[in-house]
């Protein structure tokens, strides 16, 4: 091969090499932008596998859909909680060693409403809607696929024997605001915050995280929704789309029976969030690579590839007429 072929292979297989390397090193996703308003928005949120259950995060914007329902589900009952119900098997551990703790402080802990199905929390909240109207449901009831009870990590807690909801200033209520968090669980409503959680104060309502998790969030200062938002959210409100990567989407499950929940009136004043627009749910899989980019690239790295690869070829050839011919 002539010397100049040479070079001009060299500078070929540089340039391509620079298209490569980006999609070697896979793009870390945050949330797209600052966190959005509390609308009524339907976007299937991302990540909402059943492995995602510590990052998942559903609100007035974000739904898992229709046919999200936890595979592991357990009673509450033998981890020292009273009032029935059920939880997610991976929370049930921390649950007991709370309970067992909570008990030792003299406030033992109950549960009013705990996992939920789609179907459940539909009935509910158009229960709630009759009689308190649309507009004040939203503030204080999820709509059906919005609600963190589909996700069975979820505990509205009343002290033992009780179906009344705690609040923060006496017994189990006073004890789990200031001790949850180092058994995994976080408040998820706190006072002063609708304006950025979406709904009303709720101090009875508390999500499991994992004791890892939980102690970051704590200590951030954030709410819930804010830390999920800014650092595991993977989906564009405004949009719908996927950024970058996506998790797996739940398989479609059979609707079972669910656990007996305390009246209305006992759950009047629970956050939650709006009703879903009928037929709005189409869980499918997103596309893998996110919109906007080319063979699944930011445009800017392939014309920039494109413009090295073109340069060498031009000044590669322009050496290669400018060198003298040998005498033979």
């Amino acid at each position: 091969m002539l010397p100049s072929l040479r070079a001009l292979a060299a500078a070929m297989l540089l340039g391509s090499g620079l298209l490569v390397l980006p999609a070697a090193t896979p793009h870390v996703a945050l949330g797209v932008g600052p966190l959005p308003p509390c609308k009524l928005l339907d976007v299937l949120t991302i990540p909402r596998g059943y492995d995602d259950w510590k990052t998942t995060l559903v609100d007035w914007n974000l739904s898992v859909g229709r046919s999200y329902k936890p595979p592991d589900l357990v009673s509450i009952s033998a981890a020292g909680v009273t009032g029935g119900g059920q939880i997610r098997e991976v929370a049930f551990d921390d649950l007991k060693k709370m309970a067992d703790a909570a008990r030792a402080a003299g406030t033992p802990l109950g549960n009013v409403s705990s996992y939920r199905s789609y179907n459940t929390q539909k009935a509910l909240f158009n229960d709630y809607v009759d009689g308190y109207g649309y507009r004040r449901t939203i503030r204080f009831s999820a709509r059906p696929g919005h609600s963190e009870h589909q996700l069975g990590v979820v505990i509205d807690f009343a002290d033992a024997g009780s179906t009344d909801f705690v609040s923060e200033e006496v017994g189990a209520g006073k004890w789990l605001s200031k001790n949850a968090w180092k058994y995994g669980w976080l408040m998820s409503y706190p006072n002063g915050k609708r304006k950025v959680v979406c709904y009303s104060y709720e101090p009875w309502h508390y999500r499991y995280f994992g004791r890892e998790l939980a102690k970051q969030i704590h200590d951030s200062g954030l709410t819930t929704r804010e830390f999920l938002w800014s650092h595991f959210t993977q989906v564009d409100v405004t949009t719908g789309s996927p950024v970058p990567t996506e998790s797996a989407v739940p398989s479609e499950q059979p609707e079972s029976s669910a656990p007996t929940l305390a009246p209305p009136t006992a759950e009047a004043t629970t956050g939650g969030s709006p009703t879903v627009a009928p037929g709005s749910e189409a869980p499918g899989t997103p596309p893998i690579a996110p919109v906007g980019t080319w063979f699944g690239l930011d445009p800017p790295v392939v014309i920039v590839g494109l413009v090295l690869i073109l340069g060498s070829i031009v000044t590669l050839l322009a050496l290669g007429l400018r060198r003298p011919r040998e005498s033979g």
